[in-house]
């Protein structure tokens, strides 16, 4: 049981508090933004986000050891960071101030796809130098 609890620690605890970031920045009015005065900032920090979910997201499910295909990781991680930056849009339609937009989707599924080939690459280079897997 205690085995079970820290893999999911370790592999799940991550990609879920990044949603739960997201989702609360997400839900705020006026969300915290650097004084940047470069047009279209924001698309960056959708991307960066999404890039770092996907990579936690792929990274947990790369740890499942069972005789899977190899491109089952990739669709479920692409799958579901497509489907929670979609969802993510869809929620700011209830937020005070915050409108979607088709143009931070986009950002986040570039990110995601980013985060994703990233960590696919990480774990390929890993095995290929046989570097030691448990500090990733």
């Amino acid at each position: 049981m205690m085995r079970i609890a820290l893999y999911i620690l370790k592999y799940w605890l991550p990609p879920s508090l990044c949603m739960g970031l997201i989702f609360v920045l997400s839900s705020l009015s006026h969300p915290p933004s650097p004084d940047v005065s470069w047009e279209g900032i924001d698309k960056l920090f959708h991307f960066l986000a999404y890039a770092g979910l996907s990579f936690w997201v792929m990274r947990a499910f790369l740890s499942i050891n069972q005789n899977i295909s190899p491109h089952l990781p990739w669709v479920a991680t692409i799958l579901i960071v497509i489907l929670y930056a979609a969802s993510d849009e869809w929620h700011q339609l209830y937020v005070e101030s915050r409108i979607p937009d088709i143009i931070d989707w986009i950002a986040d599924c570039l990110g995601g796809l980013f985060g994703t080939l990233t960590m696919y690459i990480w774990h390929k280079l890993s095995k290929r130098f046989q570097i030691n897997r448990s500090i990733i």
